[in-house]
């Protein structure tokens, strides 16, 4: 009976001394504390350790720093879905103010279609962090046919690559920017020339410092001559053969 009453006095005791110590200490202490510090130790240990293999291997480690620098600039200029609508409305307004004799005919089937796409709700965009994807689908999101919804008969995944319409990487959509270059030739006005009209070569550089050379001089000052002096020259001409004449004859009235 005294040995279990000692026993428990014991205890109360123990426990009244591990409770004892401010509230920071005894959170250090807690198992949430031990399990922090040992995360803690364990970061810092590989921390450690890269700074190490980084100094021994400088090549490896600047391969490793600049895949991950040029992943978070491609991350960073990512082009969202605001950005192509965006680009999408500048080139249709480019197309608008040129005549469509002159429009490129694969220009404006290219964005009279992502048009006509984007006016049906059917453009969807899909970002995979580095880059995006802009693709487009049978129905509208906000439609309710049973076609649109049923996810049993919808398109599958594997015929996405089909249905893609362009690709932005590194702040551009680049299928649009190669569909608009030349926009303002039409192919078709020089499709029915021979061969050789339609291929043009660069000019050499000796007509090239000639072509130079003429347009430097096309900016020079025009000197104009004095008109009296042209106007007595010619008088002068007009004169020596009606001389030449009143002396040929003299010459005969004195000899007859």
């Amino acid at each position: 009976m005294a040995a279990s009453c000692l026993l428990k006095r014991w205890c109360s005791t123990a426990a009244t001394v591990t409770t004892k110590g401010t509230r920071w200490e005894r959170l250090v202490n807690s198992r949430a504390g031990v399990w922090c510090r040992s995360l803690l130790s364990d970061y810092k240990e590989a921390c450690r350790e890269a700074v190490l293999g980084a100094w021994e291997r400088p090549l490896k480690a600047s391969v490793y720093f600049g895949l991950l620098g040029g992943m978070y600039v491609c991350y960073y200029t990512n082009p969202d879905d605001a950005s192509f609508e965006t680009s999408l409305l500048e080139t249709s307004n480019r197309l608008a103010l040129l005549s469509p004799w002159i429009r490129s005919g694969t220009s404006d089937g290219h964005v009279q279609t992502l048009v006509k796409l984007r006016n049906e709700g059917r453009l969807r965009y899909a970002s995979l962090g580095v880059a995006s994807l802009t693709y487009y689908t049978d129905y509208d999101s906000e439609s309710s046919l049973y076609e649109a919804r049923c996810s049993a008969i919808s398109v599958p995944w594997s015929a996405l690559k089909k249905r893609v319409l362009d690709i932005g990487f590194a702040g551009r959509w680049w299928v649009l920017d190669h569909k608009m270059k030349d926009f303002d030739i039409n192919e078709e006005e020089f499709k029915h020339l021979p061969p050789a009209l339609v291929a043009t070569d660069p000019p050499s550089p000796q007509i090239t410092e000639r072509n130079e050379k003429l347009h430097q001089e096309s900016w020079k000052a025009v000197v104009m001559e004095d008109e009296s002096s042209e106007l007595d020259g010619i008088q002068k001409d007009m004169d020596t053969p009606v001389k030449g004449i009143e002396s040929n004859t003299i010459y005969k009235a004195q000899t007859s």
